[in-house]
């Protein structure tokens, strides 16, 4: 039944006495990775995400971060693994549209002290999202993460790559490992990490000012700085903060990781994930590609979600 998953949702809601005001849900998302649903009830929105199967463990990814961590991440009202979707409850709007309304540091800064929290009490827990089959990009592993992505030669030649590119990518793999290795040699240890962690994948209730973070299929065990990278990255373009405020909000997020190194430490550690961020990313897109169904692979063909991240490492 090709609306099984919305009928499920429907089933759920009732059975929770949820009064659907409008049968038919809203699409407020629609991507080959994922489709979510807005159903306007009696009791405020609530969301239906359905997803590949490769990302379906958000919703377990979820469950551990409130369960184990407290951490803000959605309440999930019900899960169907057969039909690969989960209902949420309204967790507020984007922080990117809140912003467009009145810029705010402070709560960007405090959402990010928040997430940091978290990855530094999951430090010494990685084993809870390795056995939900969180992918495990530690440094010791992203040089060979890195080399299967670039043996993917027909992949990165259709999405805008060419030859020449492709023989220096191959290069650049003992640059990669070698930076892989200082980033080891520091105390900052692999952790929980969002691997597209920015304001548009932040939710805040305008009421409350709480704020959630969502899309955690999308999650790795990494350096904990390249999400931090990311979203001071997009903070800086999407609000044109000034080099005053980019570096307020910089050493406002190192601080919870002064207990581990000093701040010169901190901003050599920035320095070198500044180097190879794009990496992190192709990789990212990567996973996402290879998640979808094949007739969906196609429409992202010569799209360049690869290219222009590798580009960027090519053009150091």
């Amino acid at each position: 039944m090709e609306n099984a998953h919305i009928q499920w949702a429907h089933d759920v809601l009732k059975k929770q006495n949820y009064q659907i005001q409008c049968k038919i849900p809203d699409i407020v998302q629609d991507n080959p990775w994922s489709t979510v649903y807005r159903f306007k009830t009696n009791k405020g929105f609530v969301f239906l995400k359905k997803v590949p199967s490769a990302l379906l463990l958000e919703s377990s990814v979820i469950t551990l971060l409130r369960t184990e961590f407290h951490a803000n991440a959605p309440i999930i009202i019900a899960n169907n693994q057969e039909q690969q979707c989960f209902l949420m409850k309204d967790a507020g709007i984007q922080l990117h549209h809140y912003y467009k309304k009145s810029f705010n540091i402070n709560i960007l800064i405090q959402t990010m002290l928040s997430y940091t929290s978290l990855q530094i009490s999951a430090t010494n827990k990685t084993q809870y999202f390795f056995d939900l089959g969180v992918p495990d990009w530690r440094m010791v592993n992203l040089p060979k993460l890195y080399n299967d992505l670039i043996n993917q030669e027909s992949l990165l030649i259709e999405d805008g790559l060419n030859k020449d590119d492709l023989i220096k990518l191959k290069i650049l793999e003992s640059k990669l490992s070698f930076l892989c290795e200082q980033l080891s040699n520091y105390k900052i240890k692999d952790t929980f990490g969002h691997a597209d962690f920015h304001d548009k994948n932040i939710l805040i209730n305008s009421d409350t000012g709480q704020t959630t973070i969502i899309d955690l299929g999308e999650v790795v065990i990494t350096h904990p700085f390249f999400s931090l990278h990311n979203c001071l990255h997009m903070a800086k373009e999407n609000f044109s903060l000034t080099d005053n405020e980019y570096d307020q909000l910089q050493v406002s997020c190192f601080e919870p990781w002064l207990e581990f190194e000093s701040q010169q430490n901190l901003f050599d550690i920035s320095s070198i994930i500044n180097q190879c961020w794009s990496i992190h990313a192709a990789l990212g897109e990567y996973r996402l590609i290879q998640s979808i169904h094949k007739n969906d692979f196609q429409k992202l063909h010569r799209q360049g979600r690869l290219s222009r991240k590798l580009s960027h490492w090519l053009n150091l």
